[in-house]
């Protein structure tokens, strides 16, 4: 099997670009490599491996252009303590298995391994995260939700890397919090996770929602129709119109560790005690 370790992004790319422009398998690209040794059946060695994790072009967050930009690389330890991350995002990030995988695992990893139960994709979503896909023809940006197409596949190309995630700086804006509902305390996969954004007006109504559900569909989705009805309500309206909420977004499925039923429960408890966190200064007090 070949490892290559570039020392410049221009290095990363012009190894993406040679085999597809030679019609041969793409190599594996690996940041923390967290996915790769967990799922070794997955490993591609006949292609070689990427690893892309040690260039410091794709690491760091840092406001740029009035949005705030994340580095692919950049590991979920350093997410979950910097002061520039939006409350939910950083939640979530604590919740990434252990420390250890933490500390090694990158934001790009993630999102390009698609995963149903990412914890990192909710809050991401409720902020329109873009994230930048980088290749020797130049850059381009998508929706997250464009990026995640199905579980475990993405819209990146094979001579492309996911360089950044992008977080536009009116769509950060308000309260925010994340829920993940598990088997058991500790590391353990999200039955189902909710991220919530709530902007409220001077008038103490919501000005704006954002709510994503995570692992109660093939990717984690918005929930648009409930955002809409949240939008123009007061506090104490919020339950009520959770529950007459239809969630007609989830598909969700049965499997080992919940069924289809307990998934659309625990959605709505999710998106209620998130929404609860997110409320006004004046309710908190």
């Amino acid at each position: 099997m070949n490892y290559f370790r570039p020392t410049s992004l221009a290095d990363a790319l012009a190894a993406l670009a040679s085999p597809a422009d030679r019609g041969s398998p793409p190599p594996r690209v690996i940041c923390g490599g967290t996915d790769a040794y967990a799922d070794p059946a997955d490993r591609s060695p006949a292609a070689g491996w990427i690893d892309i994790g040690h260039l410091t072009e794709l690491q760091g967050i840092a406001p740029r252009d009035g949005d705030l930009r994340i580095g692919a690389a950049t590991r979920w330890d350093v997410i979950a303590r910097s002061t520039l991350i939006p409350e939910a995002l950083r939640e979530a990030a604590r919740q990434v298995g252990s420390r250890q995988i933490r500390v090694a695992g990158s934001v790009g990893g993630n999102l390009c391994q698609a995963s149903p139960a990412a914890d990192g994709v909710p809050p991401l979503l409720t902020m329109d995260a873009r994230v930048e896909l980088s290749s020797r023809r130049g850059v381009r940006r998508l929706r997250l939700d464009e990026f995640l197409l199905a579980r475990r596949r993405t819209a990146r190309a094979a001579d492309e890397l996911l360089t950044a995630v992008v977080l536009p700086a009116a769509d950060t804006a308000g309260r925010s919090a994340f829920e993940k509902c598990a088997n058991r305390d500790g590391t353990a996969l999200a039955v189902v996770s909710a991220a919530v954004r709530l902007r409220w007006s001077d008038r103490g109504v919501i000005a704006q929602a954002a709510i994503a559900i995570g692992a109660a569909s093939e990717v984690p989705v918005r929930l648009r129709a409930l955002e809409q009805r949240l939008e123009g309500a007061r506090p104490e309206f919020l339950s009520r119109l959770i529950d007459e909420a239809r969630w007609s977004e989830l598909t969700p499925i049965d499997d080992v560790r919940g069924s289809a039923g307990l998934r659309r429960h625990l959605a709505r408890v999710a998106v209620e005690r998130a929404c609860a966190r997110c409320l006004p200064e004046a309710v908190h007090g």
